[in-house]
């Protein structure tokens, strides 16, 4: 389930809390069904990805952007090291940008850079 919209990302945000709502109510979350379990635990991973993706805590990397990185490195079959070097920054630095460690900065995430992505490989 994946939030494409501030009005959806708003009315999820409406739906979990009104299954917390639901879970106070009677008493705990584990009084709650399967079926609204498993509803909170689908909303929260959409709600949680996109406020990394568009209301990011500082130091915390969106997977919609490291998922996008690695499909144009994908795309383009290219390693790490290649990578590094088409963006202007350590191997270390890419990899721990895509496992989540680092944050990016506006440098690494201008269009600019994607196109020398693209350039480099073909």
């Amino acid at each position: 389930m994946k939030i494409k919209t501030e009005k959806e990302f708003r009315a999820y945000q409406a739906e979990m809390e009104s299954i917390i709502t639901k879970g106070t109510s009677l008493g705990d979350m584990e009084l709650l069904s399967e079926e609204d379990k498993t509803k909170y635990i689908v909303l929260s991973q959409a709600i949680s990805e996109w406020e990394a993706a568009y209301h990011p805590l500082p130091g915390r990397v969106s997977t919609l952007i490291t998922d996008a990185i690695r499909a144009k490195m994908e795309a383009n079959n290219l390693k790490q090291k290649e990578t590094a070097k088409c963006l202007g920054i350590s191997e270390s630095r890419v990899s721990d940008i895509l496992n989540g460690r680092r944050s990016l900065n506006l440098n690494i995430v201008k269009v600019k850079s994607f196109y020398t992505l693209n350039a480099s490989n073909g």
